[in-house]
């Protein structure tokens, strides 16, 4: 009987030991598992096929991912790739790493895509370890042509609408276009009308005896001749004078003389009494001008006040309309008619 007991009680402790041996096994196998997927082993030339990389490793240990190239091997290329996706498993004390590359290839026949390799470490050891997946095989196939139909694109071509973006450089060279032709009629035009490119747009300032006084005034105010702008100073005081004989009374006087502008001043029939102070101020301004003659400040005084009396004297007379009341003996009420 004791043997008997002592032999249950061997197989127990085996069996427990086994039991042990197993969790600790399985949860190794757990902690470093790695799996390379493929959504679809067999492909068409030139197809996608989404290559999955999936690695379970505890929290706890540091994991370094295999940096993925533009091709896996000569005969399979990389599209795209995502990033490293994370995720919890079954077991809260695992963390579950995934990224998806799509890969595609361009000869058919079976192709081995090999293992990755996944490093990780635990906290406290400086050593790394891997974690090796499984390789996958792709079968990539040719496209089946059917040699008595006519040979023809795989897909028709797509007719896609025009965006804005592909429109605007064209709208943008027709509005050049037609801005062009609109600028050369608009200078046709105006040539053929005999007018400048460009209107002229004029305020009015008021009469031009006015404008002249205002003008004479502005002069003043350089103190040209005090400056020893004597020349400068007779120059515009006698183009003051000038554009006020022709706009005010009708003398082309910008391209007249002296003595054409006092001819021309009799014949317009203007007061004989202000000719004086025209001439005057004609004849000192020729003298200064031409005979570069340096008048005393009493003369450019004189000058200047004898234009300004000028224009006072000759500028036009507003005429007052005076109504004449009726005699108060004309105006009889109906009271005051008397009946013969």
């Amino acid at each position: 009987m004791r043997t008997t007991l002592a032999i249950n009680f061997r197989n127990i402790f085996v069996f427990s030991l086994l039991l042990v041996v197993a969790g600790i096994m399985s949860v190794k196998a757990y902690s470093q598992k790695a799996v390379l997927s493929l959504d679809t082993s067999s492909i068409r030339i030139g197809e996608h096929v989404q290559l999955r990389l999936n690695a379970t490793l505890p929290k706890s240990a540091t994991i370094y991912w295999p940096a993925i190239s533009d091709t896996l091997t000569s005969k399979v290329e990389v599209s795209s790739k995502s990033k490293v996706d994370t995720n919890a498993p079954s077991r809260k004390d695992f963390t579950n790493y995934s990224q998806t590359i799509v890969i595609t290839s361009f000869d058919t026949g079976f192709h081995y895509v090999p293992p990755f390799t996944v490093l990780y470490s635990y906290p406290g050891d400086v050593s790394k370890h891997e974690l090796l997946s499984e390789g996958v095989y792709l079968k990539v196939r040719a496209v089946e042509v059917d040699t008595t139909r006519a040979i023809r694109d795989i897909r028709g071509p797509i007719q896609a609408p025009l965006t804005f973006a592909e429109m605007a450089p064209y709208m943008a060279g027709a509005a050049i276009i037609v801005l062009i032709i609109g600028l050369i009629w608009y200078y046709l035009w105006r040539k053929r009308m005999n007018k400048p490119l460009f209107p002229v747009i004029t305020r009015t300032q008021g009469p031009p005896w006015q404008i002249a006084l205002q003008s004479l005034d502005s002069l003043d105010d350089k103190k040209l001749w005090q400056n020893g702008k004597i020349k400068e100073y007779y120059s515009e005081l006698t183009d003051i004078i000038r554009h006020y004989l022709h706009q005010q009374h009708g003398i082309e006087a910008m391209e007249m003389i002296t003595s054409e502008i006092l001819a021309a001043y009799d014949m317009a029939g203007l007061q004989s009494d202000s000719r004086k102070l025209l001439t005057n101020i004609l004849i000192q301004a020729d003298y200064a001008k031409f005979a570069k003659a340096i008048p005393q400040r009493t003369e450019n005084e004189l000058c200047m006040s004898n234009a300004k009396q000028f224009i006072d004297e000759t500028k036009p007379v507003p005429i007052v309309a005076e109504v004449k009341a009726s005699e108060s003996d004309s105006l009889q009420t109906p009271e005051s008619q008397v009946k013969a």
